[in-house]
């Protein structure tokens, strides 16, 4: 039996934006390239509660500007049983696992007390999202 479970979660989007020029710069002794600048989204920060028998998605947008995206973080539970399950999906992966169809995770933690996630997203544009899973816990009767 599981009971509600607090959830302290970090887990950033850092994408590395193309540089203007590429790889069109002088090479020589003292060139260097390019600064190549960066950005970093919070997509969750903080801690937050996952009830038994439900999830909660984080929606993540990469667009065509971005270059090199990335999911990472940290996740730890706490409560209950004290595990979890995250896991990372496509628009499409979502879908199918919403309704509990045949799927293939992009990355996927299992149940796990803490956990990290460092996954390189696809350069094509497209949405994700990051689900923290508790619906296979069952509401205690305390």
């Amino acid at each position: 039996m599981c009971h509600a479970r607090m959830l302290q979660a970090l887990l950033l989007v850092g994408v590395l934006a193309a540089a203007c020029g590429g790889e069109n710069y002088v090479k020589g002794p003292s060139a260097k390239p390019p600064a190549v600048p960066s950005l970093v989204q919070a997509i969750v920060n903080g801690a937050f509660i996952v009830e038994p028998r439900t999830f909660k998605p984080f929606k993540i947008v990469v667009t065509p500007e971005m270059a090199n995206a990335r999911l990472e973080g940290t996740f730890s539970a706490t409560g209950a049983r004290n595990d979890i399950e995250v896991t990372l999906l496509t628009e499409a992966q979502f879908a199918n696992w919403e309704n509990s169809r045949t799927f293939e995770a992009t990355f996927a933690s299992g149940r796990v007390t803490t956990g990290n996630i460092a996954v390189a997203l696809p350069a094509t544009p497209g949405t994700y999202f990051v689900v923290v899973d508790g619906r296979w816990c069952f509401k205690s009767s305390n």
